[in-house]
């Protein structure tokens, strides 16, 4: 079989990966954890809101960023270029660990929790066997996953949009009973304004966060991608205000139909919205479908995480087995790299755990790129450049909401420090070691 090394991802597939990324385990797992510490409509929709500002705001400013510097690989590659070559390979190290790795090992238990019912088989094994299915489907090559992404993201949306529209049409047609949950900011027996403001607010918001993560996903395979001085500012644009809207209203939707204390504590949320709505054998024949359409956010993060390895291999003698092609063009050690730590976290940590993780070591990280984008600029690189209105201002505010965030998140557990600290640490202590190889060659 004939492969064209020179293929290149579509837009529509850049799109696709963005809001699949974005789509993944969050929306559907979340509020059960916000329902709980905060007993507020309105205090959970700000907080939603919060969250797709937090997110556009950093998607505008890696599309500047993206066309100045017109590499693959993302935190990693602009990190080298606007600081240090040692600081870009720590956000490497995160990448694959905390960016790629987490998330697949996240959405996978995910997958295992709505489907261990049905198959009457443990969440883990479960969530190992999708990781290695869609991983092996990425070893052929940037036409078949491409293809695959492409219809595993439509049919998500479509999912989406059955639930968003399904209480209306029972509403109309037929017998449907909404929630107790008040929609009113000054009637909901607690001070909205002061939940705003206060620490349960701010961890929330890692939750929320990381249902909003993946809206950079397209400049971590930027040069995999046609056009993409164009293509990428579109896709992190358009897919990430797709996303926002979508998960606004999907999240009114959920809080429309079900009351708070069957919310609360659960990760299976739509299997609990759809209970409220039908019985219980009906909601869980859906349980499949829910786990079908998670596979797209594996996709998405097989498509864009082997990227950044890929990337180091190339610029590092003692990584360049992650560049490493097989005969379908697809860097198959990177891909096998990407099965085998998920695998490894599914056994050795929580759902819970994985999440807290993920936000501070991914918020701290952009913020550094964020924070770069004065340097950038300086530099007088104006051709083919997105430039972004109100730059300052709008990296400015990206920064001080993610900053807050992880204060308060570090004040109530100081062992995500920890985790944060001796990550980073053994990142820069891989780097000295491939220099030193590399040195003493």
């Amino acid at each position: 079989m004939k492969v064209e090394h020179n293929q290149k991802y579509s837009k529509s597939v850049a799109i696709n990966v963005v809001i699949a990324n974005m789509i993944g385990t969050g929306v559907f797992t979340s509020l059960g954890y916000q329902t709980g510490s905060i007993p507020s409509w309105f205090s959970i929709m700000v907080l939603w809101c919060l969250g797709a500002l937090i997110s556009l705001f950093g998607a505008l400013v890696y599309s500047e960023i993206a066309t100045r510097i017109k590499k693959s690989g993302g935190e990693y590659t602009y990190l080298s270029e606007i600081y240090y070559p040692w600081l870009g390979f720590i956000a490497g190290w995160i990448s694959f660990i905390v960016g790629f790795a987490a998330p697949i090992a996240a959405v996978a238990i995910a997958i295992g929790s709505y489907t261990t019912d049905i198959f009457n088989i443990s969440y883990d094994i479960i969530a190992s066997l999708v990781i290695v299915f869609i991983g092996s489907i990425h070893l052929f090559g940037i036409k078949t996953g491409g293809w695959f992404q492409n219809i595993a993201t439509r049919f998500k949306i479509l999912l989406i949009f059955f639930l968003i529209f399904l209480p209306i049409f029972l509403l109309i047609f037929g017998d449907f009973t909404r929630s107790e949950v008040i929609f009113n900011p000054f009637n909901n027996g607690v001070s909205d304004f002061d939940l705003i403001f206060s620490s349960d607010f701010a961890i929330s918001l890692v939750w929320v966060c990381f249902a909003y993560s993946g809206w950079n996903a397209s400049v971590y395979f930027a040069d995999k991608i046609e056009n993409p001085s164009k293509n990428i500012p579109y896709s992190l644009i358009i897919g990430t205000l797709f996303v926002s809207i979508l998960y606004l209203i999907l999240n009114s939707a959920f809080l429309f139909s079900v009351n708070f204390d069957e919310l609360t504590g659960k990760t299976d949320i739509a299997n609990v919205y759809l209970k409220s709505i039908f019985s219980e054998n009906i909601a869980e024949s859906f349980s499949l479908i829910f786990g079908f359409a998670l596979l797209s956010s594996l996709s998405s993060l097989f498509i864009a995480g082997p990227s950044v390895l890929e990337t180091m291999g190339k610029d590092y003698e003692g990584l360049k087995l992650f560049n490493k092609k097989n005969k379908y063009n697809s860097p198959y050690f990177s891909i096998l790299s990407f099965i085998l730590f998920p695998i490894f976290l599914i056994q050795t940590a929580s759902f819970e755990e994985i999440i807290q993780y993920i936000g501070v070591c991914l918020s701290f990280f952009s913020v550094l790129v964020v924070m770069g984008l004065s340097i950038l600029r300086k530099k007088n690189i104006e051709k083919g450049v997105f430039k972004l209105p109100f730059a300052n201002l709008i990296s400015a505010l990206f920064v001080i909401i993610n900053l807050w965030m992880i204060y308060h998140l570090i004040s109530n557990d100081l062992r995500i420090l920890l985790y944060v600290l001796f990550t980073i640490i053994l990142g820069y202590f891989f780097y000295l070691l491939i220099n030193f190889i590399k040195t003493n060659k």
